[in-house]
């Protein structure tokens, strides 16, 4: 916390987060401890002081050069995250227990288990990180979160170990009044993928939801007034300004609303029914105008019952349809695009829950709007569009591939990762041939994602990519693939005499990758590599066989758990140790 010195200047109190610090310890974690000591102090400081604050001048030299020395001697630096602790190859560096000061219980609540940095990191890559994790205590968690921020920041040299939180069961919630109903009206199983290119016949012979027409809705032109000025008393003004407030009221145009919704159902004639229809339409280009997108969504919602009704004629499912493709056409998302852009306090999780009803043709105009967001809290709304809406459309997002901006390129093969069907394979297999490393990645991360033997082919070739990232990021690909397919290949790797070669960073991700499987076929060999035996005692031994037992202690099968048990017994010191330490590791983060 803040306090005054002895001269009445503000300083920031920072022993409760000092590294502990243990007795006869080697250089490397000496070092570790010493780096991160700094880099929590910097994190605090940032956090607490205004950028243009002269206490903060001494991190902006520290720390990078802290950062430099031990990457130059070590090259690599892994973080590791747990709910109170920050650890380095599995001893305690920083620990606290309380939730509302610990910044490891901010980090591993938002999803992250690692922080990885590599050598080459640069200064504008560490004071981007800083800045987001000081950006996460401000941000809703329901708008961004920090593996969000960490993923669109575009870094080189650092990387990340992250999870998915806990799910929460919630409580069914049974609505009191129709306004309640409202609130939580949900619309099932909307169909995106619509044939907009019939012909009106062809579109009348198919009902329901697969012959959406996309045709533009007639304007309804207001009434225009003769431009007459008339001179109003006070008490007129005040009775005019009542009237507008009460009309404008949210009751009255959900009234009104309900009013056109019961014209629609009872009304037989095509020219009143259109009428009513245009009303609609306007009502909705007046919310999203508004950046009311709670009401444009439910209104929306509303919309789609409407075509659900028995005893439609071709004629009236004609003009519905013309209503919901209408709610997704391009001049509606640019309109979406500046109010993200320019309005403040948009709820993010109305306008995801109106873009989830858009239609195929929504596709195009959404992937332009993602190239043109720098928020990554808008983008992520528009991801999670485009992998719903895209799912029968990928033929309209793999053309982007060929885009000169890489960012927009990784986004899309982002968003054909979560569709996750095998059909996107051979873009995937280009954008290996990517300048851009990033991209490259993108790609290994969604193979891990969509799995089969094809990707399994596919991340094979990645080991053998020329970036320790893209390999790292392959590795714990196919450990997502699971038993039956992941395994092997990385239990190969593993007992191979050039797995000890390979840089810590890569060494790490394969344990990790062996560990998330879970499966007892890996015990034995997890075995043989603690204990040492063969070429697996030569080299990087030490830290081979610290991760092979921390890696069983993650399989935790009582095979596996057997092993680091007689492994406390063993003759070997060594091996006595790494067991020790797995099992403190375990008992103290349990699963």
């Amino acid at each position: 916390m803040a306090e005054e010195d002895s001269e009445g200047r503000m300083t920031l109190d920072v022993t409760d987060e000092a590294p502990l610090i243990e007795p006869e310890i080697e250089e490397e974690i000496l070092l570790a401890k010493d780096l991160s000591r700094v880099l929590i102090k910097a994190m605090k400081a940032f956090r607490f002081y205004p950028p243009g604050n002269p206490n903060l001048k001494t991190f902006r030299e520290e720390l990078p050069n802290k950062f430099q020395f031990f990457l130059d001697k070590h090259h690599s630096f892994i973080l590791q995250i747990s709910e109170t602790a920050f650890s380095y190859k599995d001893r305690v560096l920083y620990e606290n227990a309380d939730e509302k000061n610990s910044l490891a219980f901010r980090l591993y609540t938002d999803g992250l288990r690692e922080l990885r940095f590599v050598e080459g990191l640069e200064e504008w890559e560490i004071w981007g990180l800083i800045d987001i994790i000081i950006q996460s205590f401000s941000v809703s968690r329901l708008e961004d979160d920090l593996v969000t921020l960490m993923w669109g920041k575009d870094f080189v040299h650092i990387g990340y170990l992250a999870t998915d939180g806990p799910s929460e069961e919630a409580p069914v919630f049974v609505p009191e009044s129709i306004e309640q109903y409202r609130d939580g009206l949900v619309i099932q199983a909307v169909d995106h993928d619509l044939d907009l290119d019939l012909t009106e016949n062809e579109a009348v012979e198919k009902r329901g939801f697969d012959g959406f027409l996309f045709n533009p809705i007639e304007e309804v032109h207001p009434f225009v007034s003769n431009q007459r000025i008339y001179s109003l008393t006070s008490e007129e003004a005040e009775r005019l300004r009542r009237e507008v407030e009460s009309e404008i009221a949210p009751d009255f145009m959900l009234n009104m609303i309900d009013i056109v919704f019961e014209v629609l159902a009872l009304e037989k004639e095509p020219e009143p029914y259109q009428d009513a229809a245009n009303i609609l339409n306007n009502v909705m280009d007046a919310y999203l105008g508004q950046g009311d997108f709670k009401n444009a969504s439910d209104l929306l919602k509303r919309i789609y019952l409407l075509i659900k009704a028995e005893g439609l004629t071709e004629w009236q499912i004609e003009i519905i349809r013309k209503l919901i493709v209408g709610a997704g056409e391009e001049q509606r998302i640019e309109q979406i695009g500046k109010i993200l852009d320019h309005e403040e306090g948009i709820r993010l999780e109305d306008v995801s829950s109106y873009l989830m009803l858009l239609q195929r043709n929504a596709v195009r105009p959404l992937v332009k709007l993602l190239g043109e967001q720098k928020k990554s809290k808008n983008r992520r709304v528009i991801y999670d569009a485009l992998s719903e809406i895209g799912k029968n459309a990928i033929e309209m997002l793999t053309p982007y591939l060929d885009d000169s901006r890489w960012y927009l390129v990784r986004n899309i093969l982002y968003i054909l990762g979560r569709i996750g069907k095998k059909e996107v394979f051979p873009y995937l297999e280009k954008a290996f041939h990517h300048d851009e490393f990033r991209v490259r990645r993108e790609a290994v991360q969604a193979l891990g994602s969509i799995g089969g033997s094809e990707a399994l082919r596919l991340l094979m070739t990645a080991l053998s990519d020329g970036d320790v990232r893209i390999r790292v990021m392959a590795a714990i690909s196919l450990g997502k693939l699971g038993e039956e397919a992941g395994l092997g290949p990385l239990l190969e790797v593993v007992q191979s005499k050039e797995f000890s070669k390979k840089e810590p960073a890569e060494i790490k991700a394969y344990f990790d990758a062996i560990g998330m499987i879970g499966s007892n076929q890996s015990v034995s060999v997890l075995q043989e590599l603690l204990e040492g035996k063969g070429w697996a005692g030569r080299g990087k031994g030490d830290t081979i066989r610290l991760e092979a037992a921390q890696t069983l202690a993650a399989v935790g099968t009582p095979a596996a758990m057997a092993v680091l048990e007689s492994g406390k017994d063993s003759a070997a010191e060594a091996v006595q140790e790494a067991c020790r330490q797995a099992l403190k590791n375990k008992y103290r983060n349990p699963v």
